[in-house]
């Protein structure tokens, strides 16, 4: 019976190899064909695909000189901002200088007044007469 069944075995081996084979040919046949209709369709692509690739370089790039006159504009207005506030804090120093000297103007035309005012209680009709000081006339400019 061994002997029987070593033929039948081999030919069924030589009949999966040669399905194997065929069946190999056949998937490397269509593999090729597949690779010839994605050549094609890359060919068709290519051109879009540049195309789009162009388009964005070109926003890229837009988007870029979009931001670098923002930063310049923005560095501008930070610029302006700071001398405005440097304006103001000279003017706010002028101010309170100015203020300063005012108040000591009226401290010193309030310290006359009392002055004036004790010497008329001790009467001296002369300060009596004269006019109330003026904090214009202590003002040092």
């Amino acid at each position: 019976m061994t002997r029987l069944v070593a033929p039948y075995l081999r030919r069924m081996t030589m009949v999966r190899q040669s399905l194997i084979a065929t069946a190999a040919l056949v998937l490397s046949a269509s593999a090729i064909a597949q690779d010839n209709s994605l050549s094609a369709i890359d060919a068709r692509e290519q051109a879009v695909t540049q195309e789009l690739n162009r388009k964005q370089a070109m926003s890229a790039r837009t988007e870029v000189t979009t931001m670098s006159a923002q930063q310049d504009q923005y560095a501008l207005d930070r610029a302006a901002f700071r001398a405005e506030i440097a304006a103001r804090r000279e003017k706010m120093a002028i101010t309170q200088e100015e203020y300063a000297k005012r108040e000591a103007a009226y401290a010193d035309a309030m310290a006359a007044w009392r002055v004036q005012n004790d010497e008329c209680d001790r009467g001296i009709l002369k300060s009596c007469k004269k006019p109330t000081p003026m904090p214009a006339d202590f003002y040092q400019p």
